[in-house]
């Protein structure tokens, strides 16, 4: 099924609940006030945590959680397609292409070759897995704040205060079929 969004649509990626600052999650959900709020995985990875009154206070008119492979608890779905500005959007969190080891071992070499070269890749891959050329892809799991325009893919960062490979803080927007990144 295909969902249409008029309004902002606000993803907020890997932000590992309870591993982040929960006021700042708050207020930039109070800021941008969003039609629609992706959750796009890996939002609660901690066992026998609260997590309940977190999640009810990210006030959006509709919100999706998206399961990624950390997750502790369900998700809604593992991939959401929404139209919204007369484009397509995929959303998923990514883990479906490659393991988080195997992404972590590969990126690491990548990334001396070149910075953007994992997240190119992650990329690349996700289009090959989902069989699609025309739709934009905004994934999760990579921790990565990149937009690759020509490519039609979105890497959406992390609100985790967990170390990674890639600590790209910061979210993702869309709005009238076109995509923002906000670095934090």
């Amino acid at each position: 099924m295909i969902k249409s969004v008029n309004g902002k649509i606000l993803v907020l990626s890997d932000v590992h609940y309870p591993y982040c600052d929960e006021k700042e999650v708050k207020k930039i959900v109070e800021k941008e006030k969003p039609q629609l709020l992706v959750l796009l995985g890996d939002i609660v990875v901690k066992e026998g945590v609260e997590y309940r009154n977190f999640l009810r206070e990210l006030k959006a008119e509709e919100v999706v959680y998206i399961k990624g492979d950390e997750d502790v608890i369900e998700g809604d779905t593992e991939y959401l397609d929404v139209v919204n500005g007369n484009r397509k959007f995929v959303f998923f969190h990514g883990h479906q292409i490659l393991s988080e080891s195997t992404q972590y071992s590969l990126a690491k070499i990548m990334k001396k070759v070149n910075h953007y070269l994992p997240p190119l890749g992650f990329c690349t891959l996700a289009r090959m897995f989902r069989s699609n050329f025309s739709d934009y892809f905004i994934l999760g799991h990579s921790h990565a704040l990149v937009n690759f325009r020509k490519l039609k893919c979105v890497n959406s960062g992390t609100l985790s205060l967990v170390r990674n490979l890639y600590n790209d803080r910061g979210y993702v927007k869309v709005v009238n079929g076109r995509v923002e990144i906000v670095r934090l």
